[in-house]
């Protein structure tokens, strides 16, 4: 059995750049608020357990030409990934 740290390697000093394979909105266009679905290749460097947040920073700049925050996310996947190789994460 796997053990998880509680801490990761992964820090805002020593972040990982990963790739979005799908990012699709959820909740219709007159709901209060939007719900994203997300998917993430880790390719296995970043463990996760499902229930955690990912932090995500995307790419370029916002409305006001600065660059975007920090976002958290919730992780519905097992900690094994949507193809049972700890690779995937959404």
């Amino acid at each position: 059995m796997k053990k998880w740290l509680l801490s990761t390697k992964v820090k805002p000093k020593n972040p990982y750049t990963g790739s979005c394979l799908l990012n699709t909105k959820i909740t219709g266009d007159d709901a209060p608020g939007e719900t994203w679905h997300m998917v993430f290749s880790t390719e296995g460097e970043v463990p996760y357990k499902e229930g955690k947040s990912i932090g995500v920073i995307a790419d370029g700049v916002d409305e006001n030409e600065k660059p975007h925050k920090l976002r958290l996310c919730s992780i519905a996947s097992n900690a094994l990934g949507d193809f049972g190789d700890s690779k995937i994460t959404y």
